[in-house]
């Protein structure tokens, strides 16, 4: 009897953090000889092979080769959102997120809150010929004792809280439960930090009046989807002086434009959506899924 085949098609934006190599799939399929490990690189491989698979290892996903997954039971992507996978599933598919991330974001995003607080981002090139040493850093506010509130306070979320909550910040997560509590949160705030995903309601949650009711020393970090906040709003606050700087992992437009707004506006700092990238990335996925294989499949 032929063994049940697991369709890799791992590739995304050219990271290589995000690219499966054949000797990581032969490392899983190590794991697990009980099954088939078939690796494509391209889309039309991958195609002409989801009528074999049984598993469905993927970041992309259309509607129209549904057709093509009558022996498939289960499709697994690595991604947190849900944007490349899609959503118009048949009952019969089992369809996975990954959850795994929050532990490599989390410490992206305490780097972020350091390299602003600490003065590392405004310091780097002071101690030059011109200025070798310099009496005064831009920053120099610790991060413990302050006040961080978490906007999406799911896997990712909740990893950034558990994080700087041991670096002696008091974090506050905030969800759809208690979302209108939101402005009060913001009059107190020292960091804003965001790990929301993409849906017509996260769309410009962080506009001018948010951005407003943050104190003059605020830092804004946004490790979630880049749509959460109003472009023009977060540049008016930086160029004015209201907020001491922002962070942002995520843009409005990805690749964001050469001559895009953010790129102009000072202690703005962008990030090219990397904030999980890791070598460990695919195996950390590939744990998580062996998992769920053990515990919904392998006993069947």
């Amino acid at each position: 009897m032929s063994k049940p085949i697991v369709l890799v098609w791992l590739t995304l934006r050219g990271v290589e953090e995000f690219s499966a190599t054949a000797e990581q799939v032969a490392r899983w399929q190590e794991d697990l000889p009980e099954l088939e490990f078939l690796r494509v690189t391209t889309q039309e491989d991958f195609i002409r092979n989801l009528s074999q698979a049984t598993f469905i290892l993927t970041y992309h996903f259309c509607e129209a080769w549904l057709p093509l997954t009558y022996r498939a039971k289960w499709i697994a992507t690595p991604a947190a959102g849900r944007e490349l996978l899609g959503e118009k599933f048949p009952d019969r598919l089992l369809v996975t997120f990954g959850t795994f991330h929050g532990a490599i974001m989390a410490e992206t995003a305490v780097g972020m809150l350091l390299a602003t607080r600490r003065g590392l981002l405004p310091g780097i090139g002071l101690c030059t010929a011109d200025m070798p040493w310099p009496e005064h850093l831009v920053g120099r506010r610790t991060i413990a004792g302050s006040r961080a509130v978490i906007l999406g306070y799911g896997n990712i979320g909740k990893a950034v809280g558990e994080k700087l909550s041991a670096l002696g910040v008091t974090c506050t997560g905030v969800t759809r439960k208690n979302l209108s509590e939101l402005d009060t949160l913001l009059t107190t705030a020292d960091a804003l930090i965001l790990a929301l995903p993409a849906t017509p309601e996260t769309t410009n949650i962080i506009g001018e009046k948010q951005l407003a009711l943050l104190p003059d020393h605020a830092v804004v970090i946004n490790v979630g989807r880049g749509n959460a906040i109003h472009e023009q709003a977060l540049a008016e606050a930086l160029n004015s002086g209201h907020l001491d700087a922002a962070f942002l992992d995520v843009l409005p437009q990805e690749p964001y434009p050469q001559d895009g707004l953010l790129r102009h506006t000072p202690r703005c700092y962008l990030l090219p959506h990397a904030s999980a990238f890791a070598p460990e990335y695919l195996d950390l996925a590939f744990a998580e899924w062996q998992q769920i294989y053990k515990t919904r499949f392998a006993a069947n």
